[in-house]
């Protein structure tokens, strides 16, 4: 028989699970109020709903804050408050990691600050989210390959996609893993493009197996195909440089001028094909009045343009004009612009006409003046200062300006290989020497 103090504590009990529920209630409701109030009165995110807060919706929660994290990242970077938008775009990232409009546009801002490889990784790390996704695929191989890094590229492919390309994307991929290994094996290269058939099929291609079979010595072949594909497709100033080039070296001069004024009369504001033509005019008939009016035009059309005077500058310098590329550099000089690229250009001019002397004084002095310049300027300076040491039998300081470049590549693997094989090709083995002790260092530290 249950006794009146057992009722009385299970009436207890009963009173205290009710209030106990109440609390938790009152709890539960003050919590998503606090919450929705936080996010969307003091966060100012719009996004976010009462229902996502009330249902715990922690994804679309995270999605709500990253677009408000991006939206905040890309007025920073209109206003050019580049810290601030770095954090932005870094928490909008880690918010949510599959947005992939959003990442892309952090990797954009990344590269337009200097971050490549900032951008590289996170590029890599949505690819790896989500691997068939076109519009990752594409800007990091695009970025791997523009930057030399073949060989990453070429294990990037293996460890996502591994041996066969398969899916909606295989022609793509098979094209990417063809340039990769165009740049380390031009044989090896020409084997992949006789394993993957369809990539002879896609007009989009054309450019990539072009380019293999003159690396292959199918000049004339590699010619057409080029021809063909710009007569179908819209292709870029950079195909029409290319195409000209080509048709240059083949003997085709006449050709050639074809091509680069039909660039100028397709990119008729584009800086790089009106000194395309300059430089197919210059081809055609070096002495000829033609060059000089081009020359003056372009510089009458486009010399206030930021990078018209440094591109005219490196044509100069590849070509061996002396007097053009000392007045361009006397003019920077005395109006204290930057000399990076106009002293490195004077000096290849020098270079190309045997005079090492003047030239390794220009470097010289563009050393002597460089107190924080960047590091791709540095590693292009050290480059010339071995080439000229060299040329002029001065092998301790082609092993010490070596040594120095191997030190700026130190943390650069692909870099220090592009390096050594540039040297081995024109035949400094002093510096291939230095390179390759410091190449061995690394891989070693890297393996531990």
């Amino acid at each position: 028989m249950k006794t009146p103090s057992h009722f009385g504590s299970r009436g207890i009990l009963r009173k205290l699970a009710i209030y106990g529920f109440v609390a938790l209630v009152a709890c539960y409701i003050l919590s998503v109020a606090s919450g929705y109030c936080w996010l969307r009165f003091v966060r100012k995110n719009d996004q976010i709903a009462l229902t996502d807060v009330a249902f715990f919706r922690m994804v679309r929660i995270r999605r709500g804050i990253a677009v408000q994290h991006f939206s905040n990242a890309q007025s920073e970077w209109d206003a050019k408050n580049f810290q601030s938008a770095y954090l932005f775009f870094t928490a909008g990232v880690r918010q949510d990691p599959d947005n992939i409009s959003g990442r892309l546009t952090a990797a954009r801002f990344l590269r337009s600050v200097g971050g490549g490889n900032l951008a590289l990784i996170m590029l890599e790390e949505g690819l790896t989210r989500a691997p068939e996704e076109r519009r990752l695929i594409e800007p990091t191989f695009d970025l791997l390959l523009s930057s030399g890094r073949d060989r990453l590229a070429l294990e990037l492919l293996k460890r996502i996609y591994g041996t066969d390309h398969s899916g909606q994307n295989s022609v793509l991929l098979q094209r990417y893993e063809v340039e990769a290994t165009l740049a380390e094996d031009p044989a090896a290269a020409r084997k992949l493009l006789e394993k993957y058939p369809a990539l002879l099929q896609d007009p989009l291609a054309a450019r990539t197996a072009a380019r293999v079979l003159w690396e292959t010595r199918e000049r004339l072949k590699a010619i057409d195909i080029l021809q063909q594909y710009l007569k179908t497709q819209p292709g870029t100033s950079a195909d029409y440089v290319l195409l000209a080039g080509w048709q240059e070296t083949a003997g085709q001069v006449t050709d050639a001028v074809q091509t680069a004024r039909r660039s100028t009369e397709k990119f008729p504001s584009e800086i790089s094909a009106q000194v395309l033509l300059i430089e197919m005019l210059s081809a055609e008939n070096p002495a000829g009045p033609a060059v000089p009016r081009a020359i003056a035009e372009f510089l009458r059309s486009f010399g206030n343009r930021p990078g018209a005077v440094p591109e005219l500058a490196v044509l100069a310098g590849r070509k061996g004009w002396v007097d053009l590329s000392r007045s361009l550099y006397g003019v920077a000089a005395n109006s204290l612009r930057d000399l990076s690229v106009l002293g490195l250009s004077y000096c290849d001019a020098l270079v190309r006409v045997a005079r090492f002397a003047d030239a390794r004084g220009i470097l010289t002095e563009l050393d002597a003046q460089t107190t924080d310049g960047s590091t791709a300027f540095m590693i292009q300076l050290r480059q010339r200062q071995v080439i000229v040491c060299a040329a002029q039998g001065d092998s301790d300081n082609v092993r010490e300006y070596a040594r120095r470049l191997a030190a700026m590549l130190s943390q650069d693997h692909d870099g220090l290989d592009a390096c050594r094989r540039l040297f081995r090709k024109i035949g400094i083995p002093d510096a291939v020497a230095e390179l390759s002790s410091r190449s061995l260092t690394t891989a070693a530290l890297a393996k531990k």
